[in-house]
């Protein structure tokens, strides 16, 4: 017999011995029952609870009324303080050694192994998650302030890329589309708020929304165009981390799952109830995507792929840099390119174009100006003009007050 089948967690050895999980707990931590704690989870000889069992003097099947006729104990989570009026709401004891307090299913669930009191610093959790990383037990691991990075720099990267095209073909009619004003028909968004909430706070400055995921997004809404039969076309694409993780420990070292796709999947049918436009949805996790995300919309077999009568679903993982789809449906496989985003160089040099046009209308153009105006981060910004003033036609001024600028040379 496998030795791990010789130990038994506490609904296990619950249900062996036909008691409450609760009277487990009580007769562990007297000390009547002795359990070995590994990652704040009890586990319990197989052979002592026969031996239990076989001890009528004591033993619960002796003397089954024990866990009844005493009220046992109210229960509460260490963590959220919540009652616990059911064993079920039991998840585990603080890993700590030696600590005893309770922390109930929901908070293990959202990761949450320590009580208040041994809970490790952000820093201290970070560290230990580097660690693991070191010794390969951890597949990913992103701090928030790259997560912040990276969702910027896909974004801009595929804001670039979309906006060179100037025609495109209706998922639905095959009519073609004249765009264009991509910019007109662009808002972009993010979710501050639900990260104001999460941090129990009423602004967020600019040092906070830098060193934050904020699962930036872009939706372009393309309405009907004049004698065409084809209605709207809403193109959105969502960058996804998890803020709760992310927030309270500064970094995620878990891809996202298929529950958490479920729920955009979902969302597709409601709007498809309210509204007759066509989707094209690309969602990219900062953390990368699971096999079983993956799955869902690939499928293993060509039944098993996601599909929808008024959408396309396309999943990009920032991890490795892949486009995920369903490669069996024709016109996923015709749309693909619309998400595959620009590749460093390409993107540096588009925005030295951007930058280049810029400076048609004006002799020179600060730094700081063209990151307002610019869809390109800074710091891609600051390499373009680099390599515009290399090229001899234009140099690199420290303004007072404005700081750097490039200056178009007469």
């Amino acid at each position: 017999m496998d030795n791990r089948s010789n130990y038994l967690k506490i609904d296990e050895a619950a249900r062996f011995l036909g008691v409450s999980t609760r009277w487990v707990y009580r007769r562990i931590w007297s000390g009547e029952l002795p359990a070995s704690k590994i990652g704040g989870l009890y586990f319990i000889d197989r052979d002592r609870l026969k031996a239990l069992l076989a001890a009528p003097q004591t033993g619960p099947a002796a003397n089954p009324p024990l866990a009844s006729q005493v009220s046992p104990p109210l229960l509460k989570c260490s963590v959220c303080l919540h009652l616990l009026g059911s064993d079920e709401q039991i998840g585990a004891v603080c890993q700590a050694q030696g600590c005893e307090k309770l922390i109930c299913a929901d908070c293990l669930a959202n990761g949450v192994h320590y009580c208040p009191e041994h809970s490790p610093t952000r820093e201290q959790r970070l560290a230990q998650a580097e660690e693991s990383r070191r010794r390969g037990e951890l597949a990913v691991l992103v701090r928030a302030v790259d997560a912040r990075l990276l969702e910027l720099n896909f974004l801009n990267r595929l804001q670039s890329r979309i906006t060179g095209f100037a025609n495109l073909i209706h998922p639905q009619t095959g009519e073609l589309l004249h765009i264009e004003d991509w910019p007109a028909a662009l808002e972009r968004g993010d979710e501050r708020g639900e990260v104001m909430r999460l941090m129990g706070k009423v602004v967020l400055d600019s040092k906070a929304l830098a060193q934050q995921p904020l699962n930036a997004y872009l939706h372009y809404r393309l309405p009907p165009q004049k004698k065409q039969r084809g209605g709207p076309v809403d193109i959105r694409i969502q960058t996804l981390s998890r803020l709760p993780a992310m927030l309270a420990d500064g970094f995620d070292s878990q891809p996202l799952e298929a529950d958490e796709l479920a729920f955009w999947l979902d969302g597709l049918t409601e709007a498809d109830q309210a509204s007759p436009a066509f989707k094209l949805l690309a969602l990219a996790a900062v953390s990368g995507w699971s096999a079983s995300a993956r799955r869902r919309v690939q499928g293993e077999t060509t039944g098993e792929a996601f599909m929808h009568p008024q959408a396309l679903v396309y999943l990009f993982d920032l991890q490795t840099g892949e486009l995920i789809y369903n490669r069996a449906d024709e016109r996923a496989r015709r749309y693909a390119e619309l998400f595959i985003p620009l590749l460093p160089s390409e993107e540096l040099a588009e925005a030295a174009r951007a930058i280049e046009a810029e400076l048609l209308t004006y002799q020179s153009l600060t730094l700081d100006y063209a990151g307002q105006v610019l869809p390109f981060a800074r710091d891609l910004l600051q390499r373009a003009c680099e390599e515009l003033a290399a090229s001899g036609r234009y140099s690199l001024v420290e303004v007072p007050e404005y700081g750097l600028a490039i200056v178009r040379k007469a």
